[in-house]
């Protein structure tokens, strides 16, 4: 095929699909005839310029939705096409809750600061005020979003929700300081809250982290040995979603039993996020709702099946 002619295949196929132009549009625009474009464009799908796709269903957005509500047994899944509208979406999600929500628990982490930037600011006639608590203490890292405290704060200006604080460290290095933060006013008015949380915002990290939350000191090489790959608020789980416990781990963070009574646990996930990581959180069994990239969604689709057939 000479060039002349194969660009003239593309320029008819690009105005068709991809400027959504009608056939008739095209014809006035190149002064050809409506059979004629017809024409070039059947001739275009023959050498391969086009190529059409028919999306199975579970290929499509709502397949992969209903494909990942079954196997992880969540009440909802938002699948975000485009990346750059993951934060959007993960604070619509959240704002969708808010309403209902009397006690919200927040993580921690950079994508879930982001996320929290992402909500757009409510008037005095916004949303009903409830209160807004942290599931974790701070760690000592500089790293953005790694201070619940401020991540609350930020969010009850947003919302006009009331903010708790822990006040605390996340990672304390010996049993006699977690005893001691755990004995606190501080510490006893959370817990009260942890009890009532009714819906939390957590993101879905990996093994290894960044920060580090101490893993070295707190799980020796265990982490290592079980092959930890998924993590939440600083619970590290292996491939099959199992707790993978530290002998000298002290850190400060919601029980995993209260966290498994919160109805509403809208897990995000993170675009740069691996499929390992995610198909272990999601195997623990806390998250109910969830935010996840298509691409990312579809990998831990194709992953799973997979694992079925070996």
């Amino acid at each position: 095929m000479k060039e002349k002619e194969l660009n003239r295949l593309i320029h008819v196929s690009q105005l068709y699909y991809e400027e959504n132009k009608t056939q008739s549009e095209i014809a006035n625009d190149l002064e050809i005839s409506r059979p004629a474009v017809s024409y070039l464009l059947n001739k275009a799908r023959k050498a391969g310029i086009v190529k059409i796709d028919v999306l199975s269903y579970h290929r499509t957005i709502r397949g992969i939705r209903h494909e990942l509500c079954h196997h992880f047994n969540l009440k909802s899944c938002r699948v975000v096409t485009l990346p750059d509208d993951l934060y959007k979406i993960g604070a619509d999600v959240l704002m969708d809750f808010l309403p209902k929500t009397k006690i919200l628990g927040v993580g921690w982490g950079y994508n879930t600061d982001k996320v929290i930037d992402s909500l757009p600011q409510q008037n005095d006639e916004g949303i009903n005020g409830g209160i807004i608590c942290p599931l974790i203490g701070a760690t000592t890292a500089s790293q953005r979003g790694y201070n619940p405290d401020d991540l609350v704060k930020k969010l009850s200006q947003k919302t006009g929700y009331t903010g708790e604080f822990l006040n605390c460290p996340a990672i304390p290095t010996t049993a006699e300081e977690q005893a001691r933060v755990m004995a606190s006013d501080d510490f006893k008015r959370i817990e009260d809250y942890w009890k009532k949380t009714t819906t939390a915002l957590i993101t879905l990290g990996s093994y290894p982290s960044v920060p580090d939350h101490g893993s070295a000191q707190r799980f020796g090489r265990k982490l290592v040995e079980e092959k930890a790959v998924g993590c939440l608020l600083s619970y590290f789980f292996n491939p099959q979603g199992e707790l993978i416990h530290g002998e000298d781990d002290y850190a400060i963070q919601i029980p995993l039993n209260l966290l498994a009574r919160v109805r509403d646990v809208i897990g995000f996930v993170p675009q740069e996020a691996n499929v390992d990581s995610v198909i272990s959180g999601l195997k623990s069994g806390y998250f109910k709702h969830l935010v996840i990239t298509e691409t990312l969604a579809s990998e831990v689709i194709k992953q799973m099946d997979e694992s079925k057939s070996v």
